[in-house]
């Protein structure tokens, strides 16, 4: 079975993470830690993946939403490489996955939140 290559989104993702970041720190004036670094790949990559699923008729596979959220990851690490790391990938790949794989019918609304869109 052929699978075509999967989209290379670490550019893409890059300013949004960026600008995310900024606002998390409130301009760079209150300290990140790991955790919500960790928090932000999270939350970025479900509402990659729920975009992702809504403009694709609902195919979203596994394999999808672990490139989607190490790309996020990836985009991550070239912002922030002493801060976050490839493990750091894999815990987000982790918890994207379980959210993903049910997701409650209030995940957006939490993305929504986290993001301060209601």
């Amino acid at each position: 079975m052929f699978n075509p290559p999967k989209h290379r989104f670490r550019d893409y993702f890059r300013q949004d993470l960026i600008n995310n970041l900024m606002n998390r720190s409130n301009q760079g004036t209150i300290q990140l830690y790991k955790h919500h670094i960790i928090t932000e790949c999270v939350m970025y990559s479900c509402d990659m993946c729920l975009e992702f699923q809504r403009k694709s008729d609902g195919l979203l596979t596994s394999d999808r939403i672990e490139h989607i959220t190490k790309e996020a990851g990836e985009a991550l690490k070239i912002i922030l490489p002493r801060d976050f790391n490839d493990a750091d990938i894999h815990v987000a790949i982790d918890k994207v996955q379980q959210l993903m794989r049910f997701p409650a019918t209030n995940l957006q609304e939490e993305v929504d939140r986290y993001y301060n869109r209601i």
